[in-house]
């Protein structure tokens, strides 16, 4: 996270103080490799070092940060847009430079924050390791059952993957089980990419002009608005993980926006063939505002957390850097071939939303694991097991950690 900071930091720099394009061009790449860095090492920490009964709200929340910053680069460009951007540079130099600010206050909180327990336990620095859950997880008490229980799952994890030697990356595609997890890999990183919130987010200008909204001022506050609804559902679905359950809100998550694109795309299709039914735009807008609502809840806070907590602790941050490697290179394909789409085929580009989330839906039912009720470190069995989907959903129990480790102290 130190060195992802320091990167975009310095992205930022490049970008602030060159007038050329090609620095500023190279600035922008720098900032991409930062943020890398830090997308792939902050959810795993994020995971690893919270308390079992809120890990899956803490991995969730991490990924609602996005509208943190969405809010204020929205208002900003909106108060930037009454300013003469020909004779005042400060027009574009705000947005850039408060990127830093954002890198620069988890710079400094880098240096205040302790390792991962899973790590230290992997360095062979296992004193350490319990006194972090002596302290963090079992309120400074020694003898607090949650502390030994977590050691013991710790080492039992490290000394099975140790046996699998899973040091490499060609691990993640070594064995069924590795094999199954980098398929869900791969899936999460195109199905959240795809589902349509690249085009009603990257693209507000362009898919709010298709409903009638035409005037700057009206672009850059309906982006504050949805930007605000998107962190208030995002929330709300990191308080939901555990008692929907992963799986099932993105299954049903899935299917109902799959709905909202069909419905948008035939509103559109009307507007566009008579532009004086202002009533079928607005509603179509109104449905694709939906769309938003649905992804924030439901793929928002499980975009981080879900391939976290299905990968082992040995491969955890390669699975996570895979993960954002796909979704990179599902960006690049939005951004060179995805636009030429849009610019061709216009309102009619949503068609391709329509079949791929119902495509999306059919692959989740089909292989995506409940990991609900599972500590980190059991997820395993889920895997291990001949048919994981229906491992994952078996009537069980779910007892908390607490419970389970008072029951093996």
């Amino acid at each position: 996270m130190i060195t992802g900071s320091l990167l975009i930091i310095a992205g930022v720099i490049l970008e602030l103080a060159t007038s050329n394009l090609n620095i500023f061009i190279l600035g922008r790449f720098t900032i991409g490799f930062g943020v890398v860095q830090v997308t792939t090492s902050a959810p795993t920490y994020t995971v690893e070092v919270a308390h079992p009964q809120f890990r899956s709200q803490a991995g969730a929340i991490y990924n609602t940060g996005w509208n943190v910053g969405a809010i204020p680069a929205s208002i900003i460009l909106l108060a930037m847009s009454y300013i003469d951007s020909d004779t005042n540079n400060f027009t574009w130099q705000l947005p850039v430079g408060v990127q830093a600010v954002f890198s620069g206050i988890v710079l400094i909180g880098c240096f205040f924050i302790p390792e991962s327990p899973r790590w230290l336990m992997s360095k062979g620095r296992e004193e350490e390791a319990r006194k972090f859950l002596v302290h963090y997880h079992g309120n400074d008490k020694e003898d607090h059952p949650i502390v030994e229980f977590t050691m013991n799952e710790m080492r039992e994890a490290l000394a099975d993957e140790a046996r699998s030697n899973s040091a490499s990356y060609t691990a993640l595609f070594t064995g069924r089980a590795m094999l199954y997890r980098s398929g869900l890999i791969l899936a999460i990183a195109f199905f959240s990419q795809y589902a349509g919130s690249w085009l009603a987010s990257g693209f507000t200008t362009i898919t709010n002009k298709q409903f009638g909204f035409n005037t700057l001022e009206q672009q850059l506050g309906l982006s504050i608005g949805t930007a605000i609804l998107g962190f208030i559902f995002s929330q709300l679905g990191s308080a939901y993980v555990d008692k929907l359950g992963r799986r099932t809100m993105l299954l049903y998550g899935t299917i109902a926006y799959t709905v909202c694109w069909v419905v948008v795309l035939i509103c559109l299709q009307v507007f566009n063939n008579d532009s004086t039914q202002t009533g079928v735009g607005i509603f179509g807008w109104v449905v694709e505002q939906i769309f938003s609502i649905i992804y924030s809840f439901t793929w928002t806070p499980l975009n981080a957390l879900y391939p976290v907590e299905i990968l082992p602790f040995s491969a955890r941050a390669k699975g996570m850097a895979m993960c954002q490697l796909l979704i990179n290179a599902s960006g690049i394909i939005q951004t060179y071939v995805f636009v030429y789409g849009v610019n061709a085929y216009g309102w009619k580009f949503d068609a391709f939303y329509c079949v791929f989330n119902a495509f999306a839906a059919i692959v989740i039912y089909l292989t995506f694991v409940e990991t609900k009720g599972y500590t980190l470190e059991r997820i395993d069995e889920i895997f291990n097991d001949p048919n994981p989907v229906k491992k994952s959903l078996a009537d069980r129990t779910v007892v908390t950690v607490d419970q389970k480790a008072s029951e093996k102290a």
